[in-house]
């Protein structure tokens, strides 16, 4: 199982590869330069990895990991590059609900790094997923601000829908990281066994 998903990893990276390449050659010089950041953005994510474990030493596990560029393939390649957000009507929302869920996991990991992912503090962790979560959805929307701001862009919607996206991402991003974190407290206070099982996921 471990090999099957390591393949499936590798064939997730070669393909957002080999569209962060076709964009970039085929598309390059038709594409704005938001755009364009965006697409060669592929390549440092794809690392993320590889860079915390050289850097932090700690080994994402293989099943963490295809969460984790599966999320890449859908919010970043679908939804950004290739442009369902703005054909999709709720896959904007989607992306943010995973976000929500994606940052919950990330807040795990570095409680379990810290040596503060314990049965006794179910109540501080659960507030730290979800604040965890809130901070990296407000992070995200500081990063679009700015980018239209350099670049007049919109990917804010300001200009259609005024504060109304950018609080419904955040909103979205919100619900997903309390009904996950919600569910995760709930089920290891009930079942250490879980908890055994969720540091061994993470």
């Amino acid at each position: 199982m471990k090999k099957k998903i390591t393949f499936i990893n590798y064939v997730l990276i070669f393909c957002l590869l080999i569209i962060m390449f076709y964009q970039l050659i085929f598309r390059g010089s038709t594409l704005p330069i938001s755009k364009i950041l965006t697409t060669t953005s592929i390549l440092p994510i794809i690392m993320v990895p590889y860079l915390l474990d050289k850097i932090f030493h700690y080994q994402m596990k293989e099943g963490t990991q295809l969460i984790y560029y599966l999320f890449i393939l859908i919010s970043l390649v679908l939804g950004s590059i290739l442009g369902l957000y703005h054909t999709i009507s709720w896959f904007d929302l989607l992306a943010h609900f995973l976000t929500g869920i994606i940052s919950s996991v990330a807040a795990l990991i570095i409680l379990e790094k810290v040596g503060l992912f314990k049965k006794e503090r179910m109540g501080f962790i659960f507030f730290f997923m979800l604040l965890f979560g809130l901070s990296v959805s407000c992070c995200w929307e500081f990063f679009e601000f700015f980018s239209d701001q350099i670049f007049n862009g919109d990917t804010q919607c300001v200009k259609l829908t005024g504060v109304s996206d950018t609080m419904e991402d955040m909103l979205i991003a919100f619900l997903g990281s309390i009904l996950f974190s919600g569910y995760l407290i709930i089920k290891m206070k009930r079942n250490e066994a879980y908890m055994k099982k969720v540091k061994k996921l993470i």
